[in-house]
């Protein structure tokens, strides 16, 4: 199988298929380091895009608590995610959204969904609370019966929401605690 052809029906496969074939992208390309630790795999022509400091920045952050991150191709034609990130033996397939409004949060989900299960919201808007994410965040669960997890960074702040906490009745209170 190409990498093209992974990444076309990535989001078609769950569980050890998905690992599989999330590990088997990275190891059939030629990825370069971007940091002296060796964490950060470009792909090529990643320095291209025209976000690639705003990736690099959300690469950086994610890697509070993953082991690894690799860069996916933009192929033309073919909606993908922005990374591939390595918990230990866990491999996640992760869209990467700068938010500069919170008005803007929910339709940067609905808009990149068919691109990922997964994102990475990097929050630039210094106003941002829990108190104004909490409900559009459980919208958004409630209408992608695909989305699995949001992952917040914001500064040194970073949180990991899946459905089941999203749909919590005590939501709002744990958030607030677990980013307050």
């Amino acid at each position: 199988m190409t990498d093209r052809e992974i990444i076309e029906n990535i989001l078609e496969q769950k569980g050890n298929v998905l690992k599989n074939r999330l590990i088997e992208y990275t190891q059939l390309l030629e990825f370069t380091s971007y940091d002296k630790n060796k964490k950060i795999h470009l792909c090529p022509g990643a320095e291209k895009e025209l976000d690639f400091n705003n990736l690099i920045d959300g690469a950086e952050k994610i890697l509070k608590k993953a082991d690894d991150v690799w860069f996916v191709i933009n192929y033309r034609g073919i909606p993908s995610a922005d990374f591939i990130v390595r918990y230990g033996e866990v491999y996640k397939y992760v869209e990467q959204k700068s938010i500069t409004s919170i008005k803007s949060l929910k339709k940067e989900i609905d808009d990149a969904i068919i691109q990922a299960h997964r994102f990475l919201l990097n929050i630039k808007d210094p106003k941002f609370s829990h108190k104004h994410i909490s409900s559009i965040l459980t919208n958004c669960f409630k209408e992608h019966s695909e989305l699995s997890e949001i992952i917040l960074v914001q500064g040194g702040k970073y949180i990991s929401i899946n459905r089941s906490e999203a749909e919590s009745k005590n939501f709002y209170k744990w958030l607030r605690k677990s980013w307050g």
